[in-house]
């Protein structure tokens, strides 16, 4: 694999976009990725909470660690159930 195309090289070139983040567990994040580390823990500015009934809660800025993590979308195009 090139590496600009691995996983963790895509995500560090994609700060400031918007990404949609599962959660292991719990629910659904979308915001705007403003820092991503090594360890794929990331910073989301405008955050806000989903699950499957809709929007839960908005936040200012979210930290979310690394390990936590299920999967990340970026630059999604639907929004969420229930989404504004």
């Amino acid at each position: 694999m090139e590496p600009r195309k691995k996983p963790l090289n895509v995500l560090i070139k994609s700060v400031g976009s918007n990404v949609a983040v599962a959660l292991k567990g719990r629910g659904e994040y979308w915001g705007k990725m403003i820092r991503a580390d090594g360890y794929m823990n990331m910073m989301l500015k405008g955050a806000k909470e989903y699950d499957n009934a809709g929007l839960i809660a908005s936040y200012g800025d979210v930290f979310i660690r690394g390990n936590n993590i299920l999967y990340i979308c970026i630059d999604p195009q639907t929004p969420p159930p229930g989404g504004d």
